[in-house]
């Protein structure tokens, strides 16, 4: 855990004390600072809408900020390789989420988890991936570059 996370009971009670301490006129806002402590902590949740995939954009800390990519995806795969996509185009990362998954793509790795910071489990396989990528690579040369849609892409799985 990092910044206000890193907190202990005893500094959320220490700072509720400050407050107190401060006069009786602000004695009513150590359960607001104990709250926001709290709320602070909250890890961060992947967009749950349906056959939606969404990329990260911005700085991804303290909780991601998402984009719609796509909408009538049909599968975790399906974003996963347009998100691939993206990286083949540039993008040294270009992590997402799809249906309350987080999907994580980089030059090692394309892999999905519940949690921003959990397991990361591996969406497709360095064999599959270099598959796909040849794909990727046809259709973006065929398209000019312009980024694919949800026609354009289907994972199958085999």
């Amino acid at each position: 855990m990092n910044g206000i996370c890193a907190l202990t009971p005893q500094d959320v009670f220490n700072a509720a004390r400050n407050v107190t301490r401060r006069g009786r006129r602000w004695a009513h806002a150590w359960p607001c600072v104990v709250m926001c402590a709290l709320a602070a902590c909250e890890p961060a949740a992947a967009p749950t809408s349906i056959g939606v995939c969404w990329r990260t954009v911005g700085d991804a800390a303290p909780k991601p900020r998402f984009a719609v990519v796509a909408n009538g995806v049909t599968s975790l795969d399906d974003c996963a390789a347009l998100l691939e996509a993206y990286h083949l185009q540039g993008a040294r990362t270009s992590n997402g989420a799809y249906q309350g998954y987080f999907i994580f793509v980089d030059d090692t790795e394309v892999a999905s988890s519940t949690q921003a910071n959990g397991f990361r489990y591996p969406i497709f396989q360095p064999s599959q991936r270099g598959e796909i990528d040849g794909d990727l690579r046809r259709l973006i040369k065929e398209r000019a570059g312009k980024p694919l849609t949800t026609s354009d892409v289907a994972v199958e799985r085999q």
